[in-house]
């Protein structure tokens, strides 16, 4: 049963989220969209602001589980299922101060893979259906503001020769009009 756990788990992963890295978008279900940040900037690996707007748009759905998923890439690699959460910030800062946790690429996703976000030793990805993240995009007084903190984070500098705006504006794609 834990086999047949772990291909789904990771099936259903790798079906939101290639492997891919700035300026290339990971992003590839359709009718996604996601918000990154520089996780090295925040004690809580993104803004605080953004995890609360998250998790409260998560416990307020219908289908929300009272849990959440967690799994390191190693444990995906080695076919394991991780670990159930309660749906909360604390709850993930505990998990993180155990065993340096915080140091390891990892996921954090709904139990029906309505949203994931991927953390690396970089960037945290928040990626989700265009109607979740829509509703965090609005708690957070909207895409242009989230979009002027992104940029600030990753800070694409004269010119943008890496491409950053480009990653930006590509994985935040669905949720602009027109």
């Amino acid at each position: 049963m834990a086999d047949v756990l772990s291909k789904i788990l990771k099936d259903n992963l790798f079906a939101v989220l290639s492997r891919a890295q700035p300026p290339d978008s990971p992003i590839i279900a359709s009718g996604w969209a996601g918000l990154a940040f520089d996780r090295n900037r925040y004690e809580d690996l993104a803004p605080v602001d953004v995890w609360r707007a998250w998790f409260n748009v998560y416990n307020q759905q219908p289908s929300a589980s009272h849990a959440i998923g967690v799994v390191s890439l190693d444990e995906v690699s080695r076919g394991e299922n991780g670990v159930k959460l309660a749906p909360s910030l604390a709850s993930l800062r505990e998990y993180w101060s155990a065993d340096s946790r915080f140091l390891r690429d990892h996921y954090v996703f709904a139990p029906d893979f309505t949203w994931v976000i991927r953390l690396d030793q970089d960037v945290t990805l928040f990626a989700a259906q265009l109607e979740f993240m829509s509703a965090v995009v609005a708690r957070l007084d909207g895409l242009d503001s989230v979009m002027e903190r992104m940029v600030d984070d990753f800070d694409p500098g004269e010119g943008d020769p890496v491409g950053l705006t480009g990653f930006l504006l590509g994985i935040t794609k669905g949720l602009r009009v027109g």
